[in-house]
């Protein structure tokens, strides 16, 4: 593997999305918390073993961006083998990386950090698409429920932590006015 298209992965996550919001039960949410509202929305990913992305509902009071979505991997987890592969072909030499808008992107070999950062941003755009689409509107979320992503081992997180509230909020209008007014 030489080559990594995005836009496929990026229809396939929308899609995820889409059918966990869908299948979420307050009851049998895996996911931190026990409340009946979501508070943040967490998308954990890695391009290392194997290749996945996972999507958590936290329904705590007071949830901060602190890594509790990866004891939950199990449960809401889609498989990406084509990530790992991608990360042992950029390690290997040259990459060509074709991103979900269709431009092509040249990873240097060893460029891991660019893999994961394009990836990282791909994911982004699907939780502000799946906002901005209604996709969350009916889930039942806190007035201040976040959007987040996040790579395993550190190497991603969206958004920086003094942002939180601004443009990563779960609902539009939340996110175009951060103090909910």
């Amino acid at each position: 593997m030489k080559r990594l298209d995005l836009r496929k992965d990026f229809a396939e996550v929308v899609a995820f999305v889409a059918q966990r919001v869908k299948a979420f039960d307050p009851a049998a949410n895996p996911g931190p918390g026990k409340g009946k509202r979501v508070s943040r929305i967490d998308v954990g990913f890695s391009i290392d073993y194997g290749g996945w992305v996972c999507l958590v509902f936290d329904t705590r009071r007071a949830p901060e961006p602190d890594g509790e979505w990866n004891e939950y991997i199990e449960e809401t987890v889609l498989e990406r083998p084509k990530w790992g592969k991608a990360d042992d072909a950029v390690a290997a030499g040259p990459f060509t990386l074709v991103q979900p808008d269709g431009t092509r992107r040249e990873l240097a070999a060893g460029d891991a950090g660019g893999l994961v950062t394009a990836i990282g941003d791909m994911l982004r755009a699907v939780l502000l698409q799946a906002r901005d689409g209604g996709v969350f509107a009916a889930l039942p979320k806190t007035p201040r429920c976040e959007l987040g992503v996040e790579e395993q081992d550190g190497n991603y997180g969206w958004p920086d932590y003094e942002l939180r509230g601004t443009d990563n909020r779960a609902e539009p209008d939340a996110a175009a006015d951060p103090a909910g007014m």
